[in-house]
C-alpha cells in the first residue's frame, strides 16, 4: 500500500511539473526549414534554426503593432528562414528589462524590440551580453553601439496629411484654420508628427502661423474616451479637420468625427472605413516592412551596427491614397482630385530631396510665426 502511494505521489509531482512549464512558455512557433536568403552561414545552413524573441507591449489591435506580429508569422509560414520566433508581450518597465535579459538567457540569437520602451532595457542588456545575441529596436534609437536602430521619419507623413488639412480647410470656407490636432504625447518626443503637419498646412497656405493651430494630447495610446472629449473640444472651437495621432485612442476621434461631421486622418495602417466618410486618410507606418528588413539583414550579411532612418523613400512611411491605396473608396468629393495630385508631387519632392524636413526643437519652433 505504501509503494502504491508513493508512486501515486510521484506521478501527481511528475504533472505539477510539466503543468508550471507550460505555463510559464510565451507564444512560440516550431522551426521550419525554408530556403535561406543572404550571404551568411546562419542563413546557408538550412539545418542552423535561429531563435528569435520579439519583444514589445501588449498587442491587442495597435496597429503599429499587430503588423509585426502578422508579418514575422507570414514570413515563418512562408519558409523564408530557418527560424523559430516568440512573442514576448511586456505590461510594465519591469516586466521589459526582465524579459529581455531572459530572452539572452535562454539562448535566443535575435533580440528585437518594438517601440520606445525597449531602448533602455535592450541597451543595458547588449552592454553585459554583446556577443550572445543580436540586438535590433523599432522606432526609437537605443543607447548602445551594439543594437541596430531602425526609425522613421514621421514628419515625412505628416507634411502629406498637412498639405490634405490645409486643402479640405481651404475647400470648406477655413483657409486661415484653425488647424487641430489630438496626439499622443506632448514635448520634444512627439514633435515629429506635429511639426510635419504644420509645415504641410502652411505650404497650401503661406500665411498660416503657429497661432493658428490648436493641439491637445491623450498621454496615452490608448484612452479613446479622452481623445474623443478633446476632439469635440477643438470642433467646437470651429476645427473643420482635426489630425489623430494617439494610436489606438484615435478610435475616440474617429467617433467624434462622425457625431459632429468634421474631417480626420488616422495612424499607422489604414484607418478608412466605408461607416465613417469622415476618416479621409491615414498616416501609415509600415512596421511589418520594417521587420521584413531586419530578417533580412539578420539572416544575409548581418545587421548593421547603426542607426537606420526610414521614411518615403524607403516606402515605410506614407499617406493613405496619396502614396498608398485605401482598402475602401477615397471620399473623393473631400479629398479630391486635385488634392491627392498636390499631394503625391510633395511626396516626390521628399524622395528626391527637394523638400527637407529636419526636424527643429520644438520649444525654438513655435516660437516662429
Amino acid at each position: 500500500m505504501k509503494k502504491n502511494m508513493f508512486y501515486i505521489l510521484i506521478s501527481i509531482l511528475l504533472m505539477i511539473a510539466i503543468s508550471v512549464t507550460s505555463c510559464s512558455k510565451e507564444t512560440e512557433t516550431e522551426p521550419t526549414s525554408g530556403a535561406a536568403v543572404g550571404n551568411s552561414q546562419a542563413a546557408a545552413d538550412v539545418g542552423s534554426v535561429k531563435r528569435i524573441a520579439v519583444i514589445l507591449d501588449p498587442v491587442g489591435v495597435n496597429p503599429f503593432l499587430t503588423q509585426v506580429v502578422d508579418k514575422i508569422a507570414e514570413i515563418r509560414e512562408a519558409g523564408t528562414y530557418p527560424m523559430e520566433y516568440t512573442i514576448v508581450e511586456c505590461t510594465d518597465s519591469a516586466a521589459w528589462a526582465e524579459n529581455v535579459r531572459a530572452s539572452v538567457e535562454e539562448g535566443y540569437n535575435l533580440i528585437l524590440a518594438v517601440g520606445w520602451q525597449g531602448a533602455d532595457p535592450i541597451s543595458q542588456v547588449a552592454a553585459m551580453f554583446p556577443d550572445k545575441a543580436d540586438y535590433a529596436i523599432i522606432d526609437t534609437i537605443a543607447n548602445n553601439e551594439n543594437v541596430t536602430s531602425y526609425v522613421f521619419k514621421p514628419q515625412e507623413a505628416a507634411y502629406l496629411i498637412g498639405i490634405v488639412a490645409g486643402s479640405v480647410s481651404r475647400d470648406l470656407g477655413k483657409p486661415d484654420g484653425p488647424f487641430c490636432g489630438v496626439h499622443a504625447n506632448p514635448g520634444q518626443g512627439g514633435f515629429e508628427w506635429q511639426y510635419g503637419y504644420i509645415e504641410g498646412i502652411k505650404s497650401v497656405n503661406p500665411n498660416v502661423t503657429n497661432d493658428d493651430f490648436i493641439f491637445n494630447y491623450t498621454k496615452s495610446y490608448t484612452d479613446a474616451p479622452l481623445a474623443k472629449e478633446l476632439a469635440l473640444q477643438q470642433a467646437a472651437q470651429g476645427c473643420v479637420f482635426i489630425n489623430a495621432a494617439s494610436a489606438v485612442a484615435d478610435q475616440g476621434t474617429f467617433e467624434a468625427a462622425l457625431e459632429k461631421g468634421f474631417y480626420t486622418s488616422g495612424q499607422d495602417a489604414d484607418q478608412t472605413r466605408p461607416d465613417n466618410p469622415y476618416i479621409i486618410t491615414t498616416q501609415v507606418k509600415y512596421t511589418g516592412v520594417v521587420t521584413e528588413m531586419i530578417l533580412k539583414d539578420f539572416f544575409g550579411e548581418g545587421l548593421p551596427k547603426t542607426v537606420i532612418s526610414l521614411g518615403l523613400k524607403e516606402g515605410v512611411v506614407g499617406a493613405t491614397y496619396i502614396t498608398d491605396d485605401g482598402v475602401n473608396p477615397r471620399n473623393s468629393e473631400i479629398l479630391t482630385d486635385e488634392i491627392v495630385k498636390t499631394a503625391r508631387e510633395a511626396a516626390e519632392k521628399i524622395k528626391n530631396g527637394e523638400i527637407v524636413l529636419n526636424v527643429p526643437l520644438q520649444e525654438d519652433y513655435m516660437k516662429q510665426k
